[in-house]
């Protein structure tokens, strides 16, 4: 398996991003990049436009940071109420075929978050997200090429 400073080194870099929101009918075309920082932390930043049920579309702007880890890495908030707060640990040190995978769980008030990043790198990866709570019921599926 790769360290996680050599994967987050196979990420960097733009990507077009592709988002399905299953169960809110909604999705988002845009672009993703990760640029390499201090003390081998990678800034993600992406931005696109988002097209709900009824048609309508609104601008999107997401940022996290990832730190590396021995087999992977955190990816932390870089914006909104909890900036600096991980998000999830990853490990990698499994596949599905030729692609590595990692699962961790986000808990965020009574709402569950249950993450798996499979990358195919260096030309593609994906993450999926499935939000479940008291409000909430839908499944994340964002995918990235370059």
């Amino acid at each position: 398996m790769l360290e996680g400073a050599n994967l987050l080194r196979s990420l960097s870099g733009a990507w077009q991003l592709d988002r399905e929101i299953r169960g809110a009918g909604a999705q988002l075309h845009g672009k993703a990049t990760f640029e390499p920082g201090l003390g081998g932390i990678f800034a993600y930043r992406e931005c696109g436009t988002l097209r709900l049920r009824d048609g309508r579309e609104l601008s999107s702007h997401r940022r996290y940071t990832y730190r590396p880890s021995e087999r992977g890495f955190t990816v932390a908030f870089a914006d909104g109420p909890t900036i600096g707060n991980d998000f999830v640990r990853l490990t990698f040190d499994a596949s599905d075929g030729e692609r590595l995978v990692a699962d961790d769980v986000h808990h965020c008030g009574d709402d569950l978050y249950e993450v798996r990043y499979a990358l195919a790198l260096p030309s593609a990866f994906e993450i999926i997200i499935d939000v479940t709570g008291p409000a909430k019921a839908y499944r994340l599926i964002s995918s990235y090429v370059r």
